[in-house]
């Protein structure tokens, strides 16, 4: 049986995540009708995490500080055909995704951080790493495993990495991801799951 407070505490996180997203669709709709306030506004609430995300993806501080910009200018500039009915967040995250594939394609540069863990929570974790003064040879095997998981990652197909940066490190859930990405949410789930597979695989021979 269900306990009852789980979907309370459901119903809530869902009222909120609907709210929010009212909130967003109607700076979108505010910033195409010329407010540059609502617009501001709009990019200081993501800004910080499609940089982080673009960051992730292409491994490039430098380079994803340029594509982050470049995302909310085409954000910006096609606000006049945004659907006030599709939410903001996964509109943002499919225009920084695709873009950062562009220049992946061109630049061939695939190395990103991330914080992986499987469903339950359990696998490969920066955060599995107890936060305390470290020995030099234990900080140097850290950062070795930390650069395992960098080239495990690097490894995998773009279009992997960012599924799998998306649900675990940006928490987003499997229904904005197939938004974000336009495919079907089966497509989403197997590509998550097959990305969990390669990059398992890859890191067999060290775990």
């Amino acid at each position: 049986m269900v306990c009852p407070h789980l979907d309370l505490f459901a119903a809530m996180e869902a009222a909120v995540s609907a709210n929010e997203a009212d909130a967003d669709s109607a700076l979108a709709q505010r910033a195409a009708a010329g407010d540059e306030t609502s617009f501001e506004d709009l990019v200081n609430k993501y800004s910080r995490r499609i940089l982080d995300y673009c960051r992730r993806l292409v491994g490039d501080a430098t380079v994803a500080e340029d594509l982050a910009q470049e995302t909310f200018v085409k954000f910006y500039l096609g606000l006049s055909g945004f659907d006030p009915y599709k939410r903001v967040s996964p509109y943002l995250y499919r225009i920084a995704h695709n873009h950062c594939l562009d220049w992946l394609r061109k630049k061939r540069v695939p190395t990103v951080p991330l914080v992986w863990e499987d469903e339950e929570g359990r696998g490969l974790r920066e955060a599995d790493v107890p936060d305390r003064t470290l020995a030099p040879d234990e900080l140097v095997e850290r950062l070795e495993v930390r650069q395992v998981i960098d080239d495990a990652l690097a490894a995998l197909p773009p279009t992997y990495r960012g599924a799998l940066i998306m649900r675990h490190r940006e928490g987003m859930s499997y229904e904005e991801i197939a938004e974000a990405l336009e495919m079907p949410l089966g497509t989403v789930k197997a590509r998550i799951h097959r990305g969990r597979e390669k990059l398992q695989q890859k890191l067999a021979k060290y775990v």
